[in-house]
C-alpha cells in the first residue's frame, strides 16, 4: 500500500498527517516508510533524526546513494525514514 500527501499549500497538516499516520499504521506492526522530500525537515526532526549525517532523499535524488542506504530507523518498532536535508531546496 501508498499512502501520499501532496499540497502545494503550507500550513495544511500534511507532515502532521504523515508522522501520525506512520506512528500508528506501525503501532500495528506493519512496516512503514516515511520519505521526507520537504527540504525543512519536519518529518525528519520529528522522529528525532535533525542530526542524521548519513545519506538522505536528496542523495538519492542525484544518484549519489542508493535508496536503501538512506532509510534509518527511527526507533519506533517497524517505522524507517528516508531523511531529507537542507540541500533538497535547491534540487531541480
Amino acid at each position: 500500500m501508498l499512502i501520499s500527501f501532496f499540497c502545494k499549500k503550507g500550513g495544511v497538516g500534511k507532515t502532521t498527517t504523515a508522522v501520525n499516520l506512520s506512528a500508528c499504521v506501525a503501532a500495528q506492526g506493519k512496516r512503514v516508510l516515511l520519505v521526507d522530500i520537504d527540504p525543512q525537515g519536519n518529518a525528519t526532526s520529528g522522529l528525532g533524526k535533525n542530526e542524521y549525517e548519513g545519506p538522505t532523499v536528496y542523495d538519492v535524488l542525484i544518484g549519489e546513494a542508493e535508496a536503501r542506504e538512506a532509510v534509518v530507523e527511527t526507533g519506533f518498532g517497524p517505522l524507517n525514514l528516508m531523511p531529507t536535508a537542507i540541500e533538497l531546496a535547491g534540487a531541480e
